[in-house]
């Protein structure tokens, strides 16, 4: 059966803490909303001191597949379009 792709979103994110075995994430919704959300152990797994993170969403026909990525080399974007996750 053919995958068919719906929509690719890709949200900016800080990591905020670690709770058990799970991980609290600061997640952008919109330029002035975020909200913390609890992501299983094996998100972020393999990451060495994650600290800002994109989330890459893809949604399709009978799939949903999350993306997590170190945005440290974005850290720029993170301080001056994506403040309001730094604060």
């Amino acid at each position: 059966m053919e995958k068919k792709l719906h929509k690719i979103q890709i949200l900016p994110a800080k990591f905020i803490e670690k709770r058990g075995d799970k991980y609290v994430v600061r997640c952008m919704i919109d330029f002035d909303y975020t909200e913390d959300m609890i992501f299983e152990e094996f998100s972020l797994q393999g990451m060495v001191n994650p600290k800002y993170l994109l989330i890459g969403i893809m949604t399709g026909v009978g799939f949903t597949q999350i993306t997590f990525t170190d945005a440290r080399k974005f850290e720029k974007y993170f301080k001056t379009k994506w403040k309001i996750l730094t604060k």
